[in-house]
């Protein structure tokens, strides 16, 4: 279902489906087909759209700075994929969304006293290592003890490590919460919904606003379809979550 999230892929659907249609004689079809793509890929790759998306969502928690550092509240990484990749180290092989939500982890279990630090993800394929595991890899060599390190092996999604955490920590459990920014909305309700007691830390910022520059604009780029595919995951996760999960 996801593919349907990019606006890229989506273009090209339309666009074979167009030339299916001029194929078999239906013209009329096959023009209407092209302009649905053709206006779907102009929306979500240079109209102000994507980032108004993205950043409603970003924008809803604000970065954790003040910490009471003599709380020692457990912090919890979700997890943000990873490619196996042996010829690379543990730092190398995590995605650029999972190496900064763990670099922020990592800053605060420093700022709050060494508290204790969680990571969650899975593997598809039980021969090799879990996504938890090389998250903790990453976080010891950062400066993190091993023995402050928790892995949730088994959760895949943001429904299963909220009931992973509880099951391990307990109801009612008060955690600080690292994952990026646009996902947070999500995240938070989620766990507020399985009876936790999430602090957001957001970090992975997408949308990052230079004063200097124009936040909404009409230039074409990638980084657009990028937002709108994010973006879209997020808004869909949400209401499905709401619909169809129950604890």
């Amino acid at each position: 279902m996801d593919i349907l999230f990019n606006p890229l892929a989506v273009f090209w659907i339309f666009i074979v489906l167009s030339l299916f249609f001029y194929a078999v004689k239906r013209k009329k079809t096959a023009k209407r087909a092209a302009i649905i793509g053709i206006t779907v890929l102009f929306i979500f790759s240079i109209s102000p759209l994507p980032t108004y998306l993205i950043r409603r969502l970003e924008q809803q928690h604000k970065p954790l700075k003040n910490i009471n550092t003599n709380n020692k509240l457990p912090i919890l990484v979700l997890g943000g994929g990873h490619i196996y990749d042996t010829t690379l180290i543990p730092s190398q092989q995590i995605s650029t969304g999972a190496l900064s939500r763990l670099t922020e982890g990592v800053r605060l279990y420093k700022e709050c006293n060494k508290t204790q630090l969680t990571l969650s993800g899975y593997s598809k394929y039980s021969a090799k290592p879990t996504h938890a595991k090389i998250m903790a890899e990453t976080a010891i060599s950062l400066g993190v003890k091993a023995k402050d390190t928790v892995m949730l092996s088994k959760p895949s999604i943001t429904w299963e490590e909220a009931i992973a955490f509880k099951k391990r920590f307990g109801n009612g459990k008060k955690l600080i919460l690292v994952t990026s920014a646009y996902h947070m909305p999500r995240a938070i309700e989620t766990f507020k919904r399985v009876g936790l007691s999430p602090i957001p830390a957001p970090t992975d910022y997408q949308v990052k606003h230079d004063t200097d520059k124009l936040l909404y604009n009409w230039k074409p780029s990638a980084e657009k379809i990028s937002y709108t595919t994010k973006a879209l995951h997020e808004y869909a996760g949400i209401v499905y979550y709401k619909w169809f999960k129950k604890e």
